[in-house]
């Protein structure tokens, strides 16, 4: 019989030994490496009220365990909570024992017992989390730019280094960038302190009328091991709320062509080949017929709504661009047999009511998956309709369904977890 309870600070020791041996490309095994973990994990869990520690115990002895987040995140201009799990980690010997579904099962009803509506993660396996319910969000893109192709402004004198000392008006220029950003989360206390404190970060800002108004969060990154001065300049987080901001960052970047080879650039922004002058990402390759490699994309971030009933609670005030229909809701949900519902959706003009029976125009079914990813904006009605992935009973209300479920913002995420 299995246990799932918080963490106490004797028990986070034999965590880290798990979490060293789980992910041993990014762990090393010597004792200063686990002690300063140890360290890292107590004072998150005693001073960061965003997370706790779980673990697995079956006859006493800890088999694994997660770290669960509290966030909130912006869903169409409404802030809801949202929980995370991250740092999934298994004994080695105790692999293939239905650890890890227990794990993630717990973190589902934990969440759903604390009235949370959608969960996220961010998958050592698509495949493994898509068969539990989870929804594809948007991809990431990462883009190797010579920095000459960035645009060169005609100034940068409102640039400078930002320190500590300007950590709350960097959180205050995130913050009005996340209210005015479907998918973004509110930035933790301490992912704000672990920006200025880690030494390999450097952070500058674009100050107008006294305000952040734009940073860039980067660092170097060697591309020689014999060549020094052979380096790329890697962004790590780039939030900009004006064109002005924008300009002057770029700028900056241009700039730096002497002594950077590429910019590394990882976001979810699809159109940055309309920013920088030549797109090209120096692999030479070309996809048939003469499409030039531009950036690598990746599937990552994943959501999961827990309650549908929930969902459309949370998004009472959302309006569903103003279509009118009566619609039979029906979602397939294996992996929380609760959340296996048929709902009638009464849209007029946009607005939403929820209820249990009634008449109906069109009825449509998706898996949970699927409609978590199409609800949050990353795929269209339609899309999953023609990949087979939406049924709908009469094909005249494809259209109708699209753009009842259309968001013309794909949700955005930074927040690492």
């Amino acid at each position: 019989m299995s246990e799932i309870r918080k963490l106490n600070n004797d028990e986070l020791k034999e965590f880290v030994d798990i979490v060293t041996n789980a992910y041993p490309g990014m762990m090393q095994p010597t004792k200063e490496m686990k002690e300063a973990t140890l360290k890292r994990f107590i004072e998150r869990q005693n001073q960061d009220e965003s997370l706790d520690f779980y673990g697995l115990f079956r006859n006493d002895r800890l088999l694994g365990g997660m770290r669960l987040h509290y966030y909130q995140m912006n869903l169409f201009k409404k802030f809801i909570p949202v929980g995370g799990v991250g740092l999934v980690a298994v004994d080695l010997l105790h692999k293939k024992e239905k650890a890890a579904k227990e794990l993630i099962s717990y973190f589902l009803s934990f969440f759903v017992e604390k009235g949370t509506n959608m969960v996220l993660l961010y998958p050592f396996r698509p495949d493994f989390y898509k068969k539990m319910g989870f929804g594809y969000g948007p991809k990431m893109h990462q883009y190797r730019i010579n920095p000459q192709n960035f645009p060169l402004g005609p100034s940068k004198t409102r640039l400078r280094f930002l320190s500590l000392i300007d950590k709350e008006k960097v959180r205050d220029c995130y913050s009005r960038y996340a209210i005015n950003t479907h998918g973004m989360f509110y930035k933790t206390d301490a992912e704000l302190e672990g920006m200025f404190k880690n030494p390999d970060n450097r952070i500058i800002g674009f100050e107008e009328d006294n305000e952040i108004k734009g940073y860039m969060q980067f660092s170097f990154e060697k591309r020689s091991p014999t060549n020094f001065i052979n380096n790329d300049l890697v962004i790590k987080e780039m939030i900009f709320e004006t064109p002005e901001a924008l300009l002057e960052i770029s700028t900056f970047l241009h700039t730096q062509a002497d002594q950077v080879n590429r910019i590394v650039w990882n976001t979810q922004e699809e159109n940055v080949h309309f920013l920088i002058e030549d797109p090209r990402n120096g692999s030479d390759n070309l996809l048939p017929s003469v499409y030039h490699e531009s950036s690598l994309s990746g599937v990552g971030l994943m959501y999961r709504i827990i309650n549908v009933h929930g969902i459309f609670e949370d998004l009472k005030n959302h309006n569903f661009n103003q279509v009118t229909a009566k619609v039979k809701l029906k979602i397939k949900d294996t992996f929380l047999p609760q959340n296996n519902v048929e709902l009638i959706l009464h849209a007029h003009n946009g607005w939403v009511k929820v209820a249990s029976n009634g008449d109906y125009d069109v009825e449509i079914s998706l898996d949970i998956s699927d409609f978590s990813s199409m609800l949050m904006g990353v795929v269209t009605f339609k899309e999953l309709y023609i990949l087979g992935r939406a049924e709908v009973s009469n094909s005249k209300y494809i259209r109708t369904m699209n753009c009842l479920f259309f968001s013309i913002e794909k949700p955005r995420c930074i927040s690492v977890f």
